[in-house]
């Protein structure tokens, strides 16, 4: 049987109860006989996205560390395992303010990891500080959608399809980021992205041309947008998704649809029984906790410390301190009124002399409660990590109301949609 998200609470055991949960496999058969002579293969597919820190998010939960012990039991359990991570890495974070996602590569290198596509956040740098980061990586990055103009291929060197072997299988993938990064990051003109669909159609004709691997669509982009592929392309066995930061599971015909979340707080293990010749015979998944019963593997931990510690010494500067606790939690921020993001609106009202102030709710980080005490740098930059600049408009109120309705327009969905502050 399947884990779905809606069970999280009953899964949060000790360490030694997941692990061994990691053992019991069961398939969901297949029609359809055996090749003769040549027995299925079993791989396994580690899945990250969004996940844009290497510290754990409240000091106790996940971790990189938690999550590269993790890595060792399921590789240890699965020889044929691949990890992917889908997209938003190197941005969002206070530690990525500083580095521009220099850490997160370090990160995954040391984790070992085995493909990458990009996010939107791959983009917030602007496209030198990408090419930058993708030189210094270990591993592959692919992505059929995101080309240079000038050249028509896949920007930074990405490889438009990915062929990985495994045990005699053979594993197609074809990376995706959708294509509103041009103008909700910083891309530049000369990156496009180009329709996703469109591009995967002609991606998997291009895989299958020679064979008949199994397709994994690795997408960063709405789960919507992930089942319209699923629907216009069937061919997939597995897309593996990013761009939300909830748990996610959907079936489209043959098609299975994952995201983990974000930051980390859970991996997405899916386990398939394959033929050389590209059918799937049986597909398990679930959604792997990363709580804090589970130990820190020290390699890893000793890479984080590192970060952590040249990070502190920058960034541990008292500003100011806070006499409430200061919600800055992603749900909260993204549905509703918050005293953070009243307090920030204000702030920029005040700054700018603006009879109105505008902040979207998905600009301010973190994801936590921010408790009464003193304020430093580090937590200044962990709420606010954009490098944002202040814009005063004059504008007409039929176009202010506008803006409003836009950000409650799909409530109570987590859109991230604008606080707002007015005399």
């Amino acid at each position: 049987m399947s884990v779905r998200p809606g069970q999280r609470a009953r899964r949060r055991g000790a360490a030694g109860a997941v692990f061994a949960g990691l053992t019991a496999l069961s398939f969901l058969a297949a029609c359809g006989p055996l090749e003769p002579d040549r027995p299925p293969v079993h791989l396994t597919i580690l899945q990250f996205n969004d996940d844009y820190i290497l510290e754990p998010v409240d000091r106790e939960r996940v971790g990189m560390a938690r999550v590269a012990t993790v890595v060792k039991t399921v590789r240890g359990e699965s020889v044929h395992t691949v990890l992917a991570i889908v997209g938003d890495t190197i941005s969002p974070s206070i530690m990525s303010t500083l580095l521009r996602g220099q850490q997160m590569i370090a990160a995954w290198n040391r984790l070992g990891l085995d493909v990458a596509t990009f996010g939107n956040h791959e983009f917030d740098f602007g496209p030198a500080v990408l090419r930058m980061r993708m030189q210094e990586s270990q591993f592959p990055w692919t992505s059929a959608n995101v080309l240079d103009r000038a050249t028509g291929q896949p920007f930074g060197g990405a490889r438009p399809v990915l062929l990985l072997e495994r045990g005699g299988a053979r594993l197609g993938v074809v990376g995706l980021t959708l294509p509103e990064t041009s103008e909700t990051s910083s891309p530049g003109p000369d990156i496009v992205f180009r329709p996703t669909v469109q591009a995967a159609g002609e991606a998997v004709a291009r895989l299958t041309a020679g064979g008949r691997p199994v397709l994994i669509g690795l997408t960063h982009q709405t789960v919507e947008a992930d089942e319209a592929l699923a629907r216009a392309l069937p061919g997939f066995a597995l897309i593996v998704g990013g761009h939300e930061h909830d748990p996610i599971e959907r079936i489209v015909g043959d098609t299975l649809i994952t995201k983990a979340g974000a930051d980390g707080v859970d991996v997405v293990r899916v386990d398939l029984q394959v033929t050389a010749n590209g059918r799937v015979l049986g597909r398990h998944h679930r959604f792997l906790p990363i709580t804090r019963d589970i130990a820190e593997d020290p390699p890893m931990a000793a890479l984080v410390q590192g970060y952590t510690d040249r990070l502190t010494r920058a960034l541990e500067v008292p500003v100011g301190e806070t006499r409430v606790p200061l919600d800055a939690r992603t749900s909260t921020l993204r549905t509703g009124e918050t005293n953070l993001g009243d307090f920030v609106a204000d702030v920029m009202r005040a700054r700018l002399q603006a009879d109105v102030a505008v902040m979207n709710g998905g600009g301010i980080r973190s994801n936590r409660i921010v408790p009464i005490g003193p304020l430093t740098k580090k937590d200044v930059q962990s709420l606010l990590p954009f490098l944002n600049v202040l814009v005063k408009l004059e504008i007409t109120g039929h176009t202010l109301l506008a803006v409003l309705e836009r950000s409650v327009s799909v409530h109570p969905r987590e859109s991230g949609g604008s606080s707002r502050s007015q005399a």
